[in-house]
């Protein structure tokens, strides 16, 4: 997506390498899996769920979900059944401990608060595996650029990402995101 002003061009594309979530950000909980293809666990430790079910870390679980995954076209990630019996099945499970908790909330909240952030990880781990996320720039008259930034998560409403990236540049730019903005509005998209 591009558009112009004043001589000055905004790129908004797909961010190819957007920041990782289980390995550049924090997170609350612990993601293990066992695929024989992909590596989608946080640590290799474990080579069969049987391992960690006797290790001393399974024994202080708090809160845990199941973890599917559908490898069609594609990786996808939830913490529910695709209900696809040829390509889906559970990958592993996402799991805090009652001290993840208290660090990761200064204090232990309850099991549902807990259970929906360790969905919404795993969503955006999905988002991630699916490109969901954006990045910019800015190129000036004589094709410099000015300016660009990228690990901008995109959850639908590509307003709200682009006033995300507007808040990483100088005001003088903000119009030309707001341009963008109407001009997919109106139907013009990329």
């Amino acid at each position: 997506m591009e558009v112009k002003k004043d001589g000055i061009t905004l790129h908004v594309e797909p961010d190819y390498n957007p920041p990782h979530p289980r390995t550049d950000c924090d997170h609350l909980g612990t993601m293990l899996g066992w695929h024989r293809r992909y590596n989608l666990s946080d640590t290799p430790k474990y080579k069969e769920p049987s391992d960690f079910w006797e290790s001393e870390e399974a024994k202080n679980i708090h809160v845990i979900l199941p973890v599917y995954m559908l490898d069609h076209s594609g990786i996808y990630l939830s913490t529910t059944d695709f209900a696809d019996p040829w390509d889906s099945g559970q990958l592993g499970f996402i799991y805090c401990t009652k001290e993840q908790a208290q660090k990761w909330y200064g204090y232990l909240p309850d099991e549902e608060t807990l259970k929906a952030e360790l969905r919404a990880e795993i969503e955006t781990y999905n988002d991630y595996l699916n490109g969901s996320w954006y990045e910019f720039f800015i190129e000036g008259m004589d094709g410099e650029i000015m300016d660009s930034c990228g690990g901008f998560f995109q959850n639908g409403d590509m307003n709200e990402l682009f006033d995300d990236m507007k808040q990483y540049v100088e005001p003088e730019f903000h119009p030309l995101f707001d341009k963008l903005a109407a001009k997919l509005e109106r139907g013009y998209a990329m």
